[in-house]
């Protein structure tokens, strides 16, 4: 790949002062004044050119081995991202938008070391599970801790592959969570969340400006690297490869706009070394294939799936939502299944009572039997909960046997009806059983799926 230069602007002494001319006493000193001024103007404008394009031409041709100077921008000034970048289907420049332009190349790569050493993890959750914000089904893992009550920092973080720390950003609150972009190249990347702090070799090459220019920085790792720490909270971890969409995310620019790297994300176990998933694989909570988990199951025609209010402009949100997840949610629903056993079907919808809830599903119910052909159906939603092989109340950390998401005690009913392949309408009675309610009133509400999704301004 070329490397861009930006060409200085003449120095100093490339500029010219033109001293303030003295009155002339005849006509024929005079036009010889001017002609003399004219020449010279024309003269240095023409050292500039040449002595511009010699630099361009120098700067063409060079090789490795030479030793021109070039002008490099400083990381802010290197990439000036267009809004609509984080919504393009070219590979390279949608990578781009996710590393503000601290990429090289593409291609993947084999990740050769675990985010956290195989005897520091107690368990990996996996992608697809539901809670608070989260409406839809979430787009990475989560690595517990062999200890969930571990103090801040206990474990070290590990760069999966070869690569550069882009995106860098913290948020301080009552836990500190820092997340990193790690780029392979321009279209494979890694993205870590919840680190308790970054390694302090990585801390000492943030620019004392890192803030202010969005942790837009390129500081090169190697595989097995320690770039942060983690502990008494879960560490996020999510793969992505931008030359790959995900089928089951029907309208990309309904979500590109707010977490444009949901629609790219793949398996980690896909890439992993065979001696590395070997020992990571046991800590893996679901039990059926895809390990990893899935949260896309969107089908055109079918009411399974993502669906958004109509009108909150998809995933994102309106405008005055983008901002803050919790406010944006409230205008999600999901047709979905349970992460760690998908026999379970959920209902998770952002605005039950003003909030979100995730419900489980009793009785036989298909979601993906839900066509525009099929009319009124009814859904009787239920308190979830999750419990182990045994029946046991499932507490967090690794079990074996699995975990299944199971109906309890009926909180609700659902009526929905598919309008037509891209509209659902839905009212949620409750209390009230599916024998209770007939028909929809005028409290009901229309989802689409995003298809009509604008980048909020």
């Amino acid at each position: 790949m070329s490397e861009e230069v930006n060409i200085p602007p003449p120095s100093e002494g490339d500029k010219v002062e033109v001293a303030p001319q003295l009155p002339v006493r005849n006509t024929r000193t005079r036009t010889i004044v001017l002609i003399s001024a004219v020449v010279l103007v024309v003269l240095i404008a023409l050292i500039i050119v040449l002595k511009k394009r010699g630099n361009d031409d120098a700067v063409a041709v060079a090789t490795p081995s030479a030793t021109i100077a070039v002008n490099t921008p400083t990381p802010d000034q290197q990439y000036h991202p267009s809004p609509s970048d984080s919504d393009s289907l070219d590979p390279v420049i949608k990578g781009k938008s996710l590393t503000y332009g601290q990429c090289d190349g593409q291609g993947t790569t084999t990740l050769t070391h675990a985010p956290m050493d195989p005897k520091d993890i107690g368990s990996i959750a996996p992608e697809g599970s539901f809670g608070g914000a989260h409406v839809t089904p979430i787009d990475h893992e989560y690595y517990y801790g062999a200890s969930l009550t571990a103090a801040a920092d206990t474990y070290p973080v590990y760069a999966v592959m070869d690569g550069n720390l882009n995106a860098v950003g913290n948020v301080m609150g009552a836990k500190t969570s820092w997340n990193i972009t790690l780029s392979h190249s321009c279209t494979f990347m890694a993205y870590y969340n919840l680190m308790t702090s970054l390694a302090p070799n990585i801390m000492s090459q943030l620019p004392s400006n890192w803030q202010q220019i969005s942790g837009n920085v390129k500081i090169p790792v190697k595989a097995g690297d320690i770039i942060g720490y983690s502990g008494g909270q879960s560490l996020d971890f999510q793969l992505a490869n931008t030359e790959t969409t995900l089928a089951g995310l029907l309208y990309h620019n309904a979500y590109n706009f707010a977490e444009p790297i949901k629609i790219n994300g793949v398996k980690p176990l896909d890439y992993f070394a065979s001696s590395v998933k070997a020992d990571i694989l046991p800590k893996y909570l679901r039990q059926v294939e895809p390990r990893d988990g899935k949260y896309d199951y969107d089908i055109a025609g079918e009411a399974v799936g993502n669906w958004f209010v109509v009108g909150t402009n998809g995933y994102g949100g309106t405008p005055s939502q983008t901002s803050d997840e919790f406010s944006r949610a409230l205008g999600h629903l999901s047709l979905a299944y349970d992460s760690f056993n998908p026999s379970s079907l959920v209902f998770s919808i952002g605005n039950y009572q003003g909030k979100p809830q995730v419900f489980a599903v009793k009785g036989t119910v298909d979601w993906t039997k839900i066509t525009p052909t099929s009319g009124l159906v009814k859904v009787e939603l239920a308190e979830g909960g999750l419990q182990t092989s045994t029946g046991a109340v499932w507490n967090g950390g690794y079990v074996a046997g699995g975990i299944t998401f199971v109906a309890k005690n009926t909180l609700a009913t659902a009526l929905v009806q598919m309008v037509d392949v891209n509209h659902l309408k839905v009212e949620l009675f409750a209390g009230k059983t599916p024998d209770q309610v007939s028909a929809f009133t005028a409290a009901a509400v229309t989802y689409d799926r995003g298809q009509d999704a604008k980048l909020a301004k």
